[in-house]
């Protein structure tokens, strides 16, 4: 029964065009609107550590894929910078994804849970301006635990391994 039901939803959306699952990326946009709400957007949220600096996000321009974001967890702190990507599906419609780069070193868990915890902050950035909405915080959070506990085992094996490696040269220099 339950197989026939999703057969038939499955067709029910290909053909009638029904959207069970929204895209999220999807935004009812113009590829130039989008830059535009993008460019001149700007999230400041306060830190987590207590009164101070304020971790701020911001468009820094238009690109030639859409547009560069910059972000800074405080003053003193690096610049992190991502690009949205946006694709025109239609021409009052287009799609943003953040394309915040990747480590070198993909067969590290650890490299691939820092590449997974780059780009939330600009996902939802990037969300809460196309949605006309303030900044969820409780999103990263989410997105941030997933990208950490999918890599958690490795981690921890590396982690196991570096320890081994340091006992080891720490017992031969001993000797």
């Amino acid at each position: 029964m339950s197989a026939k039901l999703v057969f038939i939803l499955a067709g029910a959306r290909v053909v009638g065009g029904c959207n069970l699952i929204p895209d999220p990326t999807i935004f009812p946009y113009s590829k130039d609107q989008v830059q535009t709400m993008l460019v001149d957007a700007k999230t400041t949220l306060p830190r987590r550590d207590g009164p101070g600096d304020m971790i701020k996000i911001w468009g820094a321009g238009r690109s030639a894929k859409g547009v560069k974001l910059n972000m800074k967890y405080a003053s003193w702190a690096p610049l992190l910078e991502c690009e949205a990507i946006i694709t025109s599906i239609t021409p009052k419609e287009s799609r943003v994804v953040a394309d915040c780069g990747k480590s070198t070193n993909s067969d590290s868990a650890v490299s691939r849970t820092q590449d997974s915890l780059r780009s939330p902050m600009f996902e939802e950035h990037i969300a809460a301006t196309l949605n006309k909405r303030a900044f969820n915080r409780n999103k990263v959070d989410a997105k941030n635990t997933v990208a950490v506990f999918q890599n958690l085992g490795g981690m921890q094996q590396e982690a196991l391994q570096r320890s081994a490696e340091a006992q080891r040269m720490a017992a031969e220099h001993g000797r």
